[in-house]
């Protein structure tokens, strides 16, 4: 046996790798110890537990599995992953097993009450994460989605970054592939008019159109916060020229094209509430016809390269008075192209765009909904069969843009709305969406249909059909054509008796012009009755 001599005694070798032994199992021991000690003192009811499930089983699901877990002020449980990969049915990802497909949730949310469903496949299509968000809602599982993982920093993310998933995500609309090389072409280097550029589709148009390196953008509102607002979010960008006008006002518009120059307008200023406009028919009248009419007469006064009119499908077959104003407008535009045409010089382009309702837009049924949630509700719907059509705001923008591009003048272009969504069921989803039970902890009430409103909308009446495209969401309307002396004539006649006291003869000279306006809900009614029995 040999010894190590340490002052006046000896330890064995035996005793040392003994004792380096025991320290370390003792270390080890104290650390992980402590550790459970910790997590169990801390296991009170001031935790919050939840049962998760993580849609996608790959890298990102497993990566966010790692981050729930070591959350301190969460005891989250990672019951499962779901995947859409079959190879990976009855494997296991860190621990938690792997279900294969989307059908499997109803069973898991039986047997242990998940309390949130997290999408960790960046890549979904929209139409699959439609229906895999509808699966969840039926159950009344809260959903959430994380980043794509290109925006994490060094591979890594913050639960913080975990989002709601958005009612957008309901639409199941895939993304749009653009013709860039056709919008850069036609914007590059070119000075753009928006009017209405502080509303929400006029402030995104300005957004793409940056995109496309104009020369300048011209962004013009009578509302001062919005514009201001707008310039601000652009960082006061240069390009962006911020001008304060109403553009009923012929002098005041007609020194900014003189200033300016525009080759480019998009013209999104209108009045657009529909009950409001029902009793307000001489203003509605004012901006979306006779506004309408000044901006397009200085287009081709100052020799305006294209002119984008942005419609609505409001002004197919209307019931109300807004719907009309814009339909005239249309008419409108599209007749003073085709005159301008048969001149056979070269002309400043009318083309009209018209597409249905966006989501999030200022007065639009999405942010009302939010509001009354915030609330704690009740959430008001018109009437339980009413629909309408979606988009999103960039979405319609970017058509818009597109259409701009590929118009040659003359044309109405509708957009692909997708099939129409019940209001009732987006008040249902969007409660489900809040983690909430509708008619259980937010109730839904019927207030009735509003002056001029009808229940289903259509972006064709029943005499116009469509030609396609090479974008297989934009069509054109084969509509009527109207003679442009006799729709200037009429419009100058309305204007003639456009006084507050004279809406009666307003709304009947609009109905001489659009036969189709048959009025809704609504005290104009009763001039359909008489045109009936004239």
């Amino acid at each position: 046996m040999s010894f190590l001599k340490t002052g006046n005694f000896f330890v064995s070798n035996s005793i040392i790798i003994l004792d380096t032994c025991l320290s370390i199992i003792m270390l080890t021991s104290f650390r992980v110890g402590a550790k459970i000690l910790y997590k169990e003192l801390t296991n009170n009811n001031n935790l919050i537990r939840k049962n998760i499930v993580i849609y996608g089983a790959g890298k990102s699901g497993v990566l966010l599995k790692r981050t729930l877990e070591a959350e301190i002020k969460t005891r989250n449980k990672i019951i499962a992953f779901i995947d859409d990969n079959p190879k990976l049915a009855g494997k296991s990802a860190e621990g938690a097993p792997v279900y294969f497909g989307i059908d499997k949730l109803a069973e898991l949310n039986q047997k242990h009450k998940i309390d949130e469903l997290i999408l960790a496949i960046p890549q979904l299509s929209a139409r699959h994460k439609k229906t895999i968000i509808e699966k969840a809602l039926i159950q009344n599982i809260p959903l959430k989605s994380i980043p794509p993982i290109e925006s994490w920093i060094n591979g890594e993310f913050n639960s913080n970054e975990i989002k709601n998933v958005a009612i957008e995500d309901l639409l199941g609309r895939e993304p749009i592939e653009l013709n860039n090389e056709n919008i850069n072409a036609a914007l590059e280097g070119k000075v753009i008019l928006i009017t209405g550029a502080a509303g929400s589709i006029g402030s995104e148009i300005v957004r793409q159109c940056l995109h496309f390196k104009p020369s300048k953008i011209i962004a013009l509102d009578q509302a001062e916060t919005p514009i201001h607002d707008l310039h601000y979010e652009l960082d006061a960008n240069l390009k962006v020229i911020p001008v304060i006008a109403d553009i009923r006002n012929n002098d005041r518009l007609s020194a900014i094209f003189h200033r300016y120059r525009p080759n480019i307008v998009f013209h999104a200023a209108a009045y657009k509430h529909v009950p409001l406009m029902e009793a307000n028919p001489y203003e509605a009248i004012q901006t979306n016809v006779f506004g309408s009419k000044i901006v397009a007469d200085l287009a081709v006064k100052y020799g305006v390269d294209k002119f984008i009119y942005i419609s609505t499908d409001k002004a197919v077959n209307p019931t109300n008075i807004m719907g009309a104003s814009k339909r005239i407008s249309e008419i409108y535009v599209q007749s003073l192209n085709a005159t301008l045409e048969l001149e056979n010089i070269t002309h400043t382009r009318f083309i009209t765009t018209r597409f249905g309702n966006v989501l999030g837009s200022s007065g639009s049924v999405i942010p009302r909904f939010k509001e009354q949630l915030d609330k704690g509700g009740p959430l008001t719907v018109t009437h339980p069969e009413i629909n309408r059509y979606f988009m999103t705001i960039p979405e319609a923008c970017q058509l818009v843009l597109e259409a701009g591009a590929m118009g040659n003048g003359g044309e109405i272009y509708i957009f692909d709305m997708g099939e129409p969504v019940k209001i009732i069921d987006l008040a249902e989803k969007m409660i489900r969406l809040s983690g909430l039970k509708p008619y259980i902890d937010i109730d839904i009430l019927f207030t009735g249909l509003r002056p001029g409103e009808k229940l289903k909308e259509e972006l064709l009446n029943d005499k116009e059909n469509t030609i396609g495209t090479h974008h297989p969401k934009i069509m054109i309307a084969k509509v009527a054509q109207y003679n442009f002396l006799e729709i200037n004539q009429t419009i100058n006649s309305m204007h003639d008796a456009g006084t507050i006291n004279k809406s009666r003869l307003l709304v009947s000279i609009m109905k001489q012009i659009v036969p189709e306006y048959i009025s809704n809900n609504s005290i104009y009614e009763q001039l359909d009755r008489k045109i009936a029995t004239s």
